[in-house]
């Protein structure tokens, strides 16, 4: 196997089962995922920096995926649903108007 260099993950952001992990996969000791399966847990039941996801009931990404909405109806969604929690309030609405306005700008090119 090799050697995988990190290059999303911060160390600040996981806990000691996942650098357990991390450390394993990265350093080339793994035969296969499947080997270590039992010990990653579900990624629906994670998030990386904070929690304005993970108390929620149903994850935006989640709902996003299970209703086969496209990146900007999800993201319009994603801003919306954290906007009181992240302490951005008024840019993360914002970026949900933003993403609202292409959507309608999309709409009107393509159905005049």
């Amino acid at each position: 196997m090799n050697k995988v260099e990190p290059t999303f993950i911060n160390p600040q952001y996981i806990n000691e089962d996942e650098m357990r992990i991390w450390n394993i996969f990265s350093q080339g000791e793994a035969n296969t995922p499947d080997e270590h399966e039992p010990f990653l847990g579900s990624a629906k039941a994670t998030q990386v920096g904070g929690d304005h996801y993970s108390k929620l009931k149903i994850q935006p990404m989640e709902y996003s995926m299970a209703n086969e909405l496209n990146a900007l109806q999800h993201t319009a969604i994603k801003y919306v649903t954290r906007y009181q929690d992240k302490g951005t309030p008024l840019q993360d609405l914002a970026k949900a108007k933003h993403c609202i306005d292409m959507m309608i700008e999309d709409w009107m090119e393509n159905h005049e």
